[in-house]
């Protein structure tokens, strides 16, 4: 009789100890502490910091718009290996499929006009333009690596950079990273 009743508690414990385990480190654990599933390419910026608005909004006083960005930077004309990341882009864009009308793709490059006829849909601004320095010094010296040339940069509908990735990022990671990022999100 004593064996069953130590049997009985036994798995009375096992059953109730992970849920009072998980109450607590719910509401008092910190869960920085807690491994996360990492992208060896990305990189976040925290906190997030707070960017000027791009050169096409700056002229009209208007800000980064209602929608996440994808802001793709280039400091010199758009080769074909820079046409070859935007399709990336485009690719991992298309494939967020319900949620693709809450991120928009944008280029801040020399040559935004060229691209703005082969791609409608994208998104472009000038580096000539003041409002673009400042922007572009904005992201040299955020938390993000030095050199912005072909790096694509995550902007929040506040206008705050929030991530970070190099220009040969891997698609299904930057994929999973936005599918995460707005399943969360209670913005844009």
């Amino acid at each position: 009789m004593k064996r069953i009743r130590i049997e009985l508690l036994l798995v009375a414990l096992a059953c109730i100890v992970p849920v009072v385990g998980a109450y607590l480190l719910y509401f008092f654990g910190d869960l920085r502490s807690l491994p996360t599933v990492e992208n060896p390419d990305r990189q976040l910026v925290s906190p997030a910091v707070p960017l000027p608005p791009p050169p096409s909004a700056a002229a009209s006083g208007a800000g980064w718009g209602p929608d996440w960005s994808l802001l793709y930077v280039r400091t010199s004309a758009c080769d074909d290996a820079c046409r070859g990341h935007l399709l990336r882009i485009a690719q991992v864009h298309v494939r967020l499929g319900r949620d693709q009308h809450r991120v928009r793709r944008v280029y801040l490059g020399p040559d935004a006009a060229a691209l703005a006829s082969e791609d409608p849909t994208l998104a472009v601004a000038g580096t000539a333009e003041a409002s673009a320095d400042a922007l572009l010094d904005a992201l040299a010296s955020a938390a993000a690596p030095p050199g912005n040339e072909g790096r694509l940069y995550v902007v929040d509908p506040h206008g705050n950079l929030v991530m970070s990735y190099p220009p040969n990022a891997d698609q299904r990671g930057l994929l999973k990273d936005l599918e995460r990022l707005l399943d969360v999100s209670q913005i844009g």
